[in-house]
């Protein structure tokens, strides 16, 4: 899918709808991060308006770049009672080649954090 939509890049709509998506399925039944998901993809359209078509499309590079590393690395990891993190990996965060590393961002239980995968 990646290389598809790098050679046929989607309209600005279509990349803030797939980037919601992403953020839905990443930060699915955590409202805060949810929130700060979405205002952050808004404020990076927002800061676009003025762009030229060729700047537009160089963003819209970026964008695309940004939702599969949000569907493809992200995963949510929740602290539980005995201090640790728990997550569920689905598959495809496991289909990767990568370093194997959990990166675990300050800020306590229910914070995101991304996980790259070797593949086995």
């Amino acid at each position: 899918r990646h290389a598809r939509a790098m050679a046929s890049l989607p309209t600005s709509l279509g990349l803030f709808r797939s980037l919601l998506r992403a953020r839905s399925a990443a930060f699915k039944g955590d409202p805060t991060a949810l929130t700060a998901a979405r205002t952050e993809i808004r404020k990076h359209f927002d800061e676009s308006k003025h762009l030229s078509p060729s700047e537009a499309s160089g963003k819209i590079k970026e964008g695309v770049e940004a939702e599969s590393f949000i569907r493809l690395h992200v995963v949510q990891a929740v602290g539980n009672e005995r201090g640790n993190y728990e997550m569920t990996v689905q598959t495809h965060h496991t289909d990767l080649e990568g370093s194997n590393t959990i990166e675990v961002p300050s800020g306590g239980a229910g914070a995101a954090g991304s996980c790259a995968g070797e593949k086995k």
